[in-house]
This record gives structure tokens, C-alpha cells and sequence, in this order.
């Protein structure tokens, strides 16, 4: 057979994301579980775990990919897209670069952690969604992170009493989020509402625009420019809510604009 042959065998080789679709591309951790009991994080939240997946979340900004907004919580990562140019839109460039460059981050501040190299991988998978669904998909990423929050304190607390874990989560099995947090409040006197927001909204990397000052070169005078950079939010608003869906969009608009302005050109680092 002919090199062209065995190309045509490749499953994706053509398959595009459609020119101006809104897609995500969420990656989540593969054995991570493990993976936090061998690095030591501490259960069921841990501010340096949570500063691992946002490192490798800028990963992909910094490997040449522009999404329009990011939402991290727990192990996962939302990317949106819109207009991007890498790779033509390509789904098996998207589907293994993103995540690989996730996985490269991670195992290096793992490494930083652990004194030595661990297997860190990240799979991905891609949705198409229209203009209308952005945000009440990361609506519904968020209300997993809260359900995640609630069960994990739930669990790790019943941990901490003594109970197995096949106890702890028999004992769990069926219970509304009212019961968990009554449960929590009064085996640890823990309020869950009184949890840092990252824990329980998330995270997210959002473009804002902001007024900057800067010396003109044709005038030698100091003027004021807008320029759009990206920034780290870890006490995000519920995207539910009106506040939430504007502040999404505030990252749309700023990284959208940034490209009529400046055409493909990237913004300004952080």
C-alpha cells in the first residue's frame, strides 16, 4: 500500500470542528484518586491540588491554544471554544494536544512535589453546543461541583469516625444534599456554606479587559490603552444566577473582541 493508502485508514484524520461553532473540550484525570493519595493532598480539598490543575490549565493557553473561557473543578477542566485556529480545527488534534499538554504540567509540579517523575493522564472529549446552551453548560459543570463537594465532605468526615468506606458510603447511598450537609454539620460542626468558594463553585481562567498605561512611541506621551489579559478567579458567582451568566459572557465578549481588534494576534499574557 501507498502512504496515501494508509493515510485514508486513519478514522479522524478529516474530521473538523465546523467554523464558527462553540464547542468545549473537557479533560478530565484518569487514576486520580490514587494519584492525590501518593502525593500526599489532603482530603477532601486541597488548595495545592487545586493550584496543580489551574497550573495545568494555563498549560494550554501556553501551548498556543486561546479558549474563551475555562471552568476547573475537581480533576475536570471545561475549555470553550470559538474561531479557533490550531490545527484547523482538527478533532484528533484537539482531542490528544490539549490534554497532553495538561498532563505534561501536571507531572511536572508533581515531580516538584515528589522528587520524582509519576504517570499523569488527562483523557478529553469534545461537545458542540449552540450560542444558547454556553452557559447553562457550565451551569451544569458547576452544580456537579457542588454535589461533589457536599458528598466528598460527607464521606471523608464519615472517614474520619471510623466507619469503612464500603460504611461510609452505604451510609450515604440515597441521601439529599439537606441530609448530607445536616450530617456533616453535626458529626464535624462544619458548616458546608462556610467552605472556601473554590470548593464549592470551582475555578476559572477568564479574559477581562482593563485600562492600562502606557508610553506612546509616535507621541512620547503616556496614554491609556485597553488591553485583554487573562486572569485566575477563585471565587466565582453561581452561573445560574444573573451575575454568573454575565461574567461568562464578559470573558466571551473580551476575548471575542480582542480578536477584531487585533486579528489573530494573542492577548496579553497574565
Amino acid at each position: 500500500m501507498t502512504a496515501a493508502s494508509f493515510k485514508g485508514c486513519e478514522v479522524l484524520a478529516e474530521v473538523k470542528v465546523p467554523s464558527g461553532i462553540f464547542f468545549v473540550i473537557r479533560c478530565d484525570g484518569r487514576g486520580f484518586r490514587r494519584l492525590c493519595d501518593e502525593a500526599g493532598f489532603v482530603k477532601p480539598f486541597d488548595e495545592g491540588f487545586a493550584k496543580l490543575m489551574m497550573s495545568s490549565a494555563r498549560a494550554v493557553y501556553e501551548g498556543g491554544f486561546t479558549p474563551l473561557f475555562a471552568y476547573l473543578q475537581s480533576d475536570e477542566v471545561s475549555f470553550l471554544f470559538n474561531g479557533e485556529p490550531s490545527f484547523n480545527r482538527r478533532v484528533e488534534k484537539l482531542l490528544s494536544i490539549i490534554p497532553s499538554l495538561m498532563s505534561g504540567r501536571a507531572a511536572a509540579e508533581l515531580k516538584d512535589r515528589l522528587g520524582r517523575w509519576v504517570a499523569v493522564a488527562f483523557d478529553a472529549r469534545l461537545l458542540l453546543l449552540s450560542r444558547e446552551l454556553v452557559v447553562d453548560y457550565m451551569a451544569w459543570r458547576q452544580r456537579e461541583a457542588w454535589r461533589n463537594h457536599v458528598n466528598s465532605y460527607a464521606y471523608y468526615t464519615l472517614l474520619s469516625k471510623g466507619l469503612s468506606p464500603q460504611e461510609a458510603s452505604a451510609k450515604l447511598r440515597g441521601l439529599r444534599a439537606k441530609d448530607l450537609h445536616d450530617l456533616v454539620f453535626k458529626e464535624a460542626g462544619l458548616n458546608l456554606a462556610s467552605t472556601p468558594a473554590w470548593q464549592r463553585r470551582g475555578m476559572a481562567l477568564t479574559w477581562v479587559r482593563e485600562a492600562v498605561e502606557g508610553l506612546n512611541p509616535l507621541t512620547g506621551r503616556r496614554e491609556e490603552a485597553s488591553r485583554v489579559r487573562l486572569r485566575e478567579v477563585w471565587d466565582l458567582p453561581i452561573f445560574d444566577s444573573e451575575e454568573g451568566r454575565a461574567f461568562i459572557e464578559a470573558s466571551i465578549e473580551a476575548r471575542m473582541s480582542s480578536r477584531l481588534d487585533q486579528g489573530h494576534r494573542r492577548p496579553a499574557a497574565p
